[in-house]
């Protein structure tokens, strides 16, 4: 008897199957920025990793505003409060709603911090270190994760259409 592989394929024709729409990108994207909003609020990087602490200075200041100096990347709200989804059926792009500006301005931390836009924020905390110390706290990344919920909605997206 020859030995072999058997291929059988039920359900519809792989040529009538649709492999991603924009509702699908959107719920992806959605759900990897909850993701990163949750651990970036409990001050962990996407590796899970606590995010170095702040300056001493930086903790007064922030004691003063906000009534803690925690390491969370949350003084305004504005880095992220701005992140944003852009789906398309192909893909889906995760970026900020507030682009750069030129340097903080304002009285008060909570006012400086407003005045520069999140995409800036991001560049700080990823690529080349925030603050005059450099430090990165990079959490605008995914993980192990975040991957594997992105794959098992498009799994489950691709086993529906499959039917």
């Amino acid at each position: 008897m020859p030995s072999g592989i058997t291929v059988t394929r039920t359900g519809r024709p792989f040529s009538e199957l649709t492999f991603s729409n924009t509702a699908l990108m959107r719920e992806i994207g959605e759900g990897v920025l909850a993701r990163i909003r949750a651990r970036t609020k409990a001050g962990v990087d996407a590796q899970g990793a606590a995010f170095p602490s702040l300056s001493p200075a930086y903790i007064l200041q922030k004691q003063k505003a906000l009534g803690h100096g925690r390491a969370d990347l949350m003084v305004s709200g504005r880095l992220l409060n701005d992140m944003m989804v852009f789906p398309t059926a192909a893909q889906v792009t995760l970026t900020f709603l507030s682009g750069g500006s030129t340097r903080a301005t304002g009285r008060t931390l909570i006012q400086r911090s407003r005045s520069v836009g999140a995409a800036d924020k991001a560049f700080w905390h990823n690529v080349t270190g925030a603050g005059r110390a450099h430090i990165l706290r990079p959490f605008f990344d995914l993980n192990d994760g975040d991957e594997a919920f992105a794959l098992s909605r498009l799994e489950i997206f691709l086993a529906q259409q499959a039917r």
